[in-house]
């Protein structure tokens, strides 16, 4: 079984990708009378197949022997030239068959064919004659040699693991865990992480020898072998030899000696992704044990899903901290850096190469112990990984292995992916794209197109977790640091990116694939670095540029254009290119292009020479298209998702391919034919944007043309028309969107400017049951809406800017029992006659989570109010709308600017926040309901002069906001002792408030921002604020009256950190006494504060971290220079920022 998991050799792809073109119908029909390339072909495949039988065993000897190594990369060499000329074939056969030319001889053609044949057919042959000399065989592949596993304690301890042994514990201790007496707990995790020191510190912890009878562990690694595996837990667990040999036999006795009992096993290092054979090993170990609880350690989710009964648990880096104390236990002969303070500094340094890898970091460790010379060290510190000592170094020999198993289809894929810097996050459709225009993906006789392939191949690298998912951006992922090294290591010459560390002297005639995403690019040299990789294929990245050198760079992408005619992906990303050179067409071999973040305006007609062309990125500032886009018949993916399109070229249905068009423009004299040939391009998927629908002249209303129903696909549909275009014929907009059904598998849909009168009936039909969401936007002329309630999985639904809608009632909510029953978001806003919302005489909205009613100022009556699941309500300029409070158990944020009534015996103990705007009304005194309010704001409520007597028993209101209520004149009383969880306060713009409440604020409080208070400033030495133990951040700001000096003696208290000055305009000192008691301060801002021309430098606490003015002319006078005599005295600050 260890043969089925070693995969192909990496040039077999490459191999079979020319047998494929070889054998092709289109190929072969091309060379039809060209007798003399036809014969070279011939010779080429014969040659090609001789190297293909060798391939495995040099692939393996490569790593010990140079010379293998360069007769493999002199061969993968020379198979690029070869693909290169096959492609070249393979395009004049495109042209032909695109221009309907018969594909006679063109000598000119025909010669250099020949010739570029003849070169290349000379050098395989003496490649094949020299695989003789250098003793390679046909073999099948062999198992890289590497020690088995054991379950020893480590000798120098554990680092950092100690929760993912708890975390697994519970995990094996779970009532859920065990299916049929048997519990398996994958680790997964990439080679080195410590998969294997997880399992033996579970299996030598005292909990699993005091509970289970009988415990075995046994390194799996490539030999899975049913009968082996069991054999050898069963000569464990009864300490001596077994002979027996039939595996009927083996579990009899197993079954004997396991009867009863409970038994821990730890499977090692699995690798064999087949589910039967997992399934069978599983049958061995139910042999009647009481219970019997299995560990398997692997780097692969598949091997994970075979066999786990809960789910497995993906282990993570150390920390920077957890990897040094490993580092220091194992380079220290006591374990301890201290007694060499240079050393440590720069073990540090080399413990953040090992990115949290605990194998890195154990071995660079080892590498280093006894060995006190810094530059020793430092040597290391520099060194990549592969030029580390073999014989000492086992982190390569460990990632190596995962890239060893993979099948030869990965290989390259995974190889390829050198080209990204460390630390890059990608997305899984960029990368899969980028693969597809290299070729590697191969395709299959069924059905399955070669996005999905590339998708599929991505998930196999997720799953041998050489891919990880980001953990800032969920729909990104990287390469760990050493796994990236490994791709660097594993590509060799054959990829190169320009850092500032590579020496530019890497690039060689045999580099494909070239990247940049960092450093401005030196105009001076002009690529001429390059010009030797006459072969290259990839051009990546994103280059920083003077925008005075847009010349230059354009001379630049014309030099790429004419020196690299084998390119097949071109990325100009953010390049300061103006235009793209007319000569476009020279890259024939070409399939991915990218000029998206470009000047780019216009695209020249000779663009759709590029046959070949897959994935087209458009830039923002493009409008239209070449009119003979249609010939591009490889196109797969048309990007215009940022381009402004006005409208689309003719016979678009003739790109068959098409799978990715974001946005279809309609231009102003279309004749509805134009649109109508989205009707061909049956394999659009994901999103489409059909924009100026106005322009669509002739429709005929009995037509049954298919538009959009065949696109099973498209998951998102926007249908827009141009805003105000006044339709004179609201009758032929109908028409047109009925025509516009789309398949039933959408799941969101935008309407909007639509100025029919009704929607048509496929709006709301039930069939539509995978639509999760519809925004129906400026519909103006519609007098209802549509039945959406019939929509069995809708869950986002935003109804906006209709202008003639008076009721909302039975068709909303069509013809069901249960309408809405899906439906987690509502919003209507901007609905200026709407009056009356016809409340379901039944259960509707139950899992309705955030309701919005917004500008709808002649709304009268009732809202929903058996709203369950309802936790966010805002209704907001509705002035005549007086609503009850819905009876939501589950209401956590309450935003309301209309009349509200609260109704007595419903439970609001889940509401936290409370927003007022406009006025208080009914909503004051808080009913007892309301005990758990965590935060408040009141906005612009001229009514709220004071609060109610006897304060606001709110004991958890963390946060009161109070902004512009001008005619508040006091706080709640009480504050002190009702408040007592209160941490933040901010009041802002109440020029009537005079003072805060007897007895001060509560000693709770962390935060206070007053701004444009002038009564209340005015009094602020009665504020109390030094009693405030827990006050950090103090923010005082608009006072336009007499405030010269500040802050006064005695006025804040000394735990204040931050302090906030701003737009203090008569502000001249600050004064150095109310400065002095502040020992803590951390953070001072001063902003917009012009007769300030001061700081009181002998009185700026020492403890000052940051310092920030901006707006403050005087003291930018002052200070804004950094060799100035002012900015001398405050050089102890070490963040200084003026502006």
């Amino acid at each position: 079984m260890a043969g089925a998991l070693v995969g192909g050799a990496f040039l077999s792809a490459f191999l079979q990708v020319a047998f494929d073109r070889l054998a092709s119908r289109d190929f072969l029909d091309f060379l039809k009378g060209r007798k003399d390339i036809d014969g070279s072909l011939k010779k080429l495949k014969k040659l090609l197949r001789s190297a293909n039988v060798v391939l495995v065993d040099a692939e393996d000897k490569q790593y010990t022997n140079p010379s293998i190594k360069e007769w493999l990369d002199e061969l993968k060499h020379a198979i690029f030239v070869v693909d290169d000329i096959l492609d070249e074939i393979g395009y004049e056969a495109l042209r032909c068959k695109v221009s309907g030319l018969i594909p006679t001889s063109v000598v000119l053609f025909d010669t250099r064919i020949k010739s570029e044949l003849e070169t290349i057919l000379n050098e395989l042959e003496s490649l094949t004659k020299e695989k003789d000399d250098l003793s390679l065989e046909k073999v099948a592949g062999g198992v890289p040699s590497r020690p088995l596993t054991n379950s020893l304690p480590e000798e120098y301890g554990v680092f950092g693991r100690d929760n993912d042994m708890e975390a697994i514990f519970q995990k094996l201790e779970s009532n859920d865990a065990t299916v049929n007496g048997m519990c398996v707990v994958p680790i997964v995790g990439m080679g080195g992480i410590g998969k294997t020191t997880l399992a033996r510190l579970i299996y030598n912890d005292k909990r699993v020898e005091e509970y289970f009878d009988l415990k075995a562990w046994v390194c799996v690694s490539e030999n899975f072998d049913s009968f082996k595996i069991a054999k050898a837990i069963f000569e464990q667990v009864t300490s001596s030899a077994c002979d027996i040999q039939d595996i009927s036999l083996l579990q009899n006795q197993m079954r004997e000696k396991f009867m009863g009992k409970k038994i821990f096993l730890v499977l090692d290092d699995v690798w064999n992704e087949s589910y039967n054979d997992s399934v069978e090993l599983l049958k061995v170990f139910r042999c009647g044990a009481k219970e019997t609880k299995i560990i398997v350690t692997t780097r692969s989710e598949k091997v994970a899903s075979n066999v786990l009964t809960v789910a497995a648990y993906h282990l993570k880096q150390l920390s920077d901290e957890e990897c040094w104390a490993l580092f220091e236990k194992h380079a220290f002969i006591n374990g301890k850096a201290s007694e060499f303070p240079i050393l440590e500094d720069i073990g540090k340094q080399i413990v953040q190469k090992c990115k949290g890898l605990p194998l890195a970091a154990k071995t660079l460790g080892g590498l280093l112990r006894c060995e006190q010379d810094p530059r020793e060290w430092t040597m290391i510190l520099k060194s990549d990984i592969w030029n580390l000592p073999e014989e000492k170094n086992s982190i390569l020999p460990a990632l190596r292995l995962s890239y060893h198993y993979l099948p030869s289809h990965l290989k390259r894929c995974f190889a390829y992916c050198s080209i990204f810097p460390k630390d890059y996050e990608f997305e899984r459709e960029e990368l899969v794209l980028l693969w597809m225009a290299q070729d590697f993906l191969q395709q299959s006789k069924g059905k399955e197109g070669m996005e999905e392939i590339g998708e599929r191949y991505f998930n196999d690298l997720v799953s041998r977790s050489l891919f990880q998912q980001s953990s800032t951006n969920e729909s990104c992922f990287i390469m760990q640091d050493l796994v990236n090294d490994l791709a660097t290591f594993i590509s060799g010459e054959f990829c190169f990116r320009l850092e500032e560390d590579n020496e530019l002297n890497e690039i060689t005639e045999k580099t494909r694939h070239f990247s940049c995403y960092e450093g401005v690019f030196d105009n001076s040299k002009k690529f001429e670095i390059f010009y030797v990789a006459k072969g290259l294929r990839t051009f990546l990245g994103n280059l920083e540029y003077n925008s005075q050198e847009h010349d230059n760079i354009g001379k630049m992408v014309g030099d790429l254009l004419e020196e690299f005619k084998a390119l097949r992906v071109l990325s100009l990303y953010d390049f300061g290119v103006m235009e793209l050179p007319h000569f476009v067409d020279n890259l024939k071999h070409l399939r991915y292009l990218n000029i998206r973040n470009t000047a780019i305006k216009h695209l020249p007609d000779s663009l759709c020479n590029l046959y070949y062309l897959q994935t087209l990125i458009l830039s923002s500032v493009i409008t239209k298209l070449p009119t003979n886009m249609s010939k591009l018949i490889n196109l797969r993916h048309l990007d215009n998702s940022e381009a402004e399109m006005e409208e689309m070229p003719p016979k678009m249905g003739k790109l068959k391919n098409l799978i990715k068009l974001p946005v279809f423009g309609v231009g102003k004299h279309d004749d509805g034919s134009s649109i109508k040939e989205l009707g061909e391009l049956q394999h659009l998927s994901k999103t489409l944007s059909l924009l100026n629908l106005e322009n669509v002249q002739c429709i005929d209303k009995d037509t049954t043309e298919v538009i959009l129903k065949n696109k099973q696909d498209l998951s998102e549909l926007l249908l827009e028309w141009k805003h105000g275009h006044d339709a004179e014929d609201s009758e032929k907009e109908r028409i047109l969107l009925e025509q516009l059904c789309p398949h039933t598998n959408l799941n969101s849909l935008t309407i909007t400017n639509y100025e029919g009168t009704s929607f048509p009936k496929w709006l709301g039909d039930s069939s539509f049951s995978k639509m999760v969401s519809i925004v129906l936007r400026n519909c103006d002329n519609c007098f209802s809406l549509p039945p959406l309630g019939q929509l069995p999985d809708l869950k986002s639904l935003r109804i906006e800017c209709f202008g003639k809608i008076s009721s909302v009632g039975p068709e909303f909510y069509g013809n069901t029992i249960k309408p809405f029953r899906a439906l987690e978001f509502l919003s209507f806003r901007n609905m200026p006659e709407w009056q009356e919302w016809v409340l379901f005489k039944g259960e509707v909205f139950t899992c309705l989570r955030e309701l919005y009613i917004q500008s709808c100022p002649k709304l009268r009556g009732d809202v929903p109010v058996q709203l369950p699941s309802l936790t966010k309500l805002d209704i907001s300029e509705c002035e005549q709308l007086v609503a009850s409070l819905p009876n939501s158990p589950a209401l956590h944020e309450l935003l309301c600017t209309g009349k509200i009534q609260i109704p007595s015996g419903h439970d609001y103990q889940s509401l936290k926040s409370v927003n007022i705007e406009g006025g208080v009304y009914s909503i004051l005194p808080f009913p007892p309901e309301f005990a758990s309010l965590s935060r408040l704001e009141f906005f612009e409520c001229p009514d709220l002069v004071s609060f109610p007597s006897g304060g606001l028993c709110v004991p958890n209101l963390s946060e009161i906001v109070i902004e512009e209520c001008r005619n508040l004149k006091s706080l709640p009383e009480g504050m002190h002792n009702l408040l007592p969880s209160l941490v933040r306060l901010e009041l802002r713009w109440c020029p009537e408030l005079e003072s805060f409440s007897e007895g001060g604020l509560p000693s709770s409080l962390e935060s206070l921002y007053i701004c444009k208070c002038e009564k209340l400033i005015s009094r602020r030495m009665e504020w109390g604020l030094q009693g405030l133990h827990s006050l950090r951040s103090f923010s005082i700001s608009v006072h336009p009256k007499e405030l010269e000096s500040f802050p006064e003696e005695a006025l804040l208290p000394p735990n204040l950190t931050d302090f906030v000055i701003r737009d203090l305009p008569n502000l001249k000192s600050l004064n150095g006494k109310g400065f002095q008691p502040l020992t803590s301060l951390k953070n001072l801002y001063i902003m917009a504060c012009n007769n300030l021309d001061c700081l009181l430098e002998d009185v700026l606490p020492t403890s000052l971290c940051e310092l920030y003015i901006s707006g403050c002319r005087l003291l930018k006078e002052r200070y804004g220079s950094e060799k100035g005599e002012g900015r001398v005295k405050i050089a102890h600050i070490p963040r200084i920022s003026i502006y």
